[in-house]
Parts: C-alpha cells; sequence; structure tokens
C-alpha cells in the first residue's frame, strides 16, 4: 500500500488483497483506509515527508455501520467504488494531497462483512458458493498534478533536444501510456546511442581502439549493426557487470516494430530503457568524474 500511494502512476492497477475471505474483508469501504501512511513531497516543507490517509467522514457517514458493505460499493455483485482520499502531512501538520481512489474487484464477493457469529454462520452456510476473489485499486485523479521528476544524471547529459524527447516519455510513463512512452524512448536510442558509444571509448578501462575501429565500420554502413553486436568484450568492466550487452540490448529496442507490441508490453519496454539508460548513463559520469579527480590529483602533485 505505501508503494501504491507513494509511486504509482494514475490509471496503473495495483492488488491490494489477494483471495478476499473471512479471515481477510478490508479495504472494502472507505473507511478501511483511514491511518494508512506513505512517503510524499511536501511543498511546504520541501522536501519527502510522511503523509497519512483520511477521508472526509460527513461524506461516507453511512458507510460506519461494519455488518453490511453498502449497495452503492457493487457493480453486477462485483466490489466497485470510488472515494475521495485525503493525505496530510505529519510533518507540518498543513499541507494535503487529494486522491481520486478506484477499488474493485475481479469476481462478486459477498455484501456480508465478518463481524458477529451470525455472520460466520451464514458465511459458513454459503462457503460452496464462493469464488476466489481479488481486490484491486487505481488512481483515477490526484490533485495537485502529480510532477515529473527527470533524473539529473541524465538530464545533464543529454541535449537539448533529447531533454525534449526524455522529459516527454517520462511523462508518459507516469501516466502509464506504454506506446506514446516507449516510441520517446525510442527516438532517444535511435539519436543518441552512438554518442553513448564515443563516451564509452574515452573511458579508461575500456578498450578504445577497437571501439573506434568498431565505430569507422559503422561510419561506412550505419544500417549495420556490427558494432552493437560486437562492442561487449571492448566495454569496460562497469558496464559489463550486468553479464550481457547493454548496448545491444538498447539497439534491440528499435528494430521491433511499434505497432505490432500491445500497449502492456510498450509500457514494460518502456520502463526498462529507462532503467537501462540511467544505469549506462550513471556508469559513464561516474567513471568520468573519477578520472577527472584524478587528473586535477596529479595536476596538484606536479
Amino acid at each position: 500500500m505505501k508503494d501504491f500511494l507513494s509511486k504509482y502512476p494514475l490509471y496503473k492497477n495495483y492488488l491490494l488483497l489477494e483471495d478476499y475471505n473471512d479471515n481477510n474483508q478490508d479495504f472494502t469501504t472507505p473507511h478501511d483506509f483511514i491511518g494508512q501512511t506513505f512517503e510524499h513531497f511536501c511543498e511546504k516543507e520541501g522536501s519527502v515527508k510522511t503523509f497519512e490517509l483520511n477521508i472526509d467522514n460527513s461524506e461516507y457517514f453511512g458507510y460506519l455501520d461494519g455488518s453490511e458493505i453498502p449497495n452503492e460499493n457493487f457493480k453486477d455483485g462485483k466490489l466497485n467504488y470510488i472515494f475521495k482520499a485525503i493525505g496530510k502531512c505529519i510533518s507540518c501538520k498543513d499541507y494535503e494531497i487529494y486522491m481520486l481512489l478506484n477499488v474493485y474487484s475481479d469476481n462478486p464477493i459477498s455484501k456480508i462483512k465478518v463481524r458477529s457469529i451470525r455472520s460466520l454462520a451464514f458465511s459458513a452456510q454459503n462457503k460452496s458458493e464462493k469464488t476466489i476473489s481479488n481486490i484491486y485499486i487505481q488512481k483515477i485523479g490526484f490533485f495537485p498534478e502529480i510532477k515529473v521528476h527527470p533524473n539529473k544524471d541524465i538530464t545533464k547529459y543529454f541535449d537539448r533536444e533529447s531533454n525534449i524527447l526524455y522529459f516527454k516519455g517520462i511523462n508518459a510513463l507516469s501516466q502509464n501510456f506504454g506506446i506514446g512512452s516507449f516510441a520517446y524512448f525510442r527516438r532517444i536510442i535511435e539519436k543518441e546511442l552512438i554518442n553513448i558509444i564515443k563516451d564509452i571509448k574515452t573511458l579508461p578501462d575500456s578498450h578504445s581502439a577497437e571501439i573506434e575501429k568498431l565505430l569507422e565500420k559503422h561510419n561506412l554502413n550505419p544500417k549495420i549493426s556490427t558494432i552493437y553486436d560486437n562492442i561487449f568484450e571492448h566495454l569496460p568492466n562497469s558496464l559489463k557487470s550486468l553479464g550481457d550487452n547493454p548496448i545491444k540490448l538498447l539497439y534491440n529496442q528499435t528494430s521491433e516494430g511499434l505497432h505490432s507490441l500491445s500497449e502492456e508490453v510498450c509500457l514494460e519496454k518502456a520502463k526498462n530503457i529507462n532503467l537501462l539508460l540511467d544505469f549506462v548513463i550513471k556508469k559513464i559520469n561516474e567513471e568520468r568524474s573519477e578520472i577527472n579527480d584524478l587528473r586535477k590529483i596529479l595536476k596538484d602533485l606536479k
């Protein structure tokens, strides 16, 4: 739940309760969410703080009787309701955020909540009729608008054009747009991958001469993927630590037809590209920084 409230974008489903049963009947009304805590950025404090979830009790006053789940929480026998949640910063006790949350089950569930011997007996009597149901939740509204925070290592590395693509890509990711986010990240790879290889060539632990030969062959025929297939053995050890070729993995994402993939597959690919780009660029920056520090030390020693 903490992970969902803190990190999940709009319209991304989260498994809230697996195998809803007599001993596990939480999250069927808004009151079940009161007191949940999570991390979020507090505009007043200027940093990430702990928030506590609450609801407007006057709006959900009729839910206070815990023996049955209200009729309005169902649609076609399945749990399906929407409510407004209020998150308040525990630190400043003032800054608030507002979420519109949709809670639903994948199969029908009983209206009766097991709170008494009578309801236990009813539940036992109808046990054979039950099907396994899971309960899910998604954010369908958020205020203030969820802000996207780009990775500073990447924004410093890219030029203005690539940063525009990058921002659009992570913004699409934050809204769970698979095809859109994947399209932006593919364009980044097409534009930047050779530049990344040129920078890798300058790192102290890479085989610079061999990478230069691969670059020369690539310049003669850019459509051939020889450089991506053969570069792994010449990479610095920091980029070999994955046990696989990160450059080829990135390149392969541009070879598959975008419209032949589903929204879900595109979303997963965009997330993975984002993480892999972060890893590669972080390693380049770290080694560049290390060599610059050593050069400064050598200069000071002379």
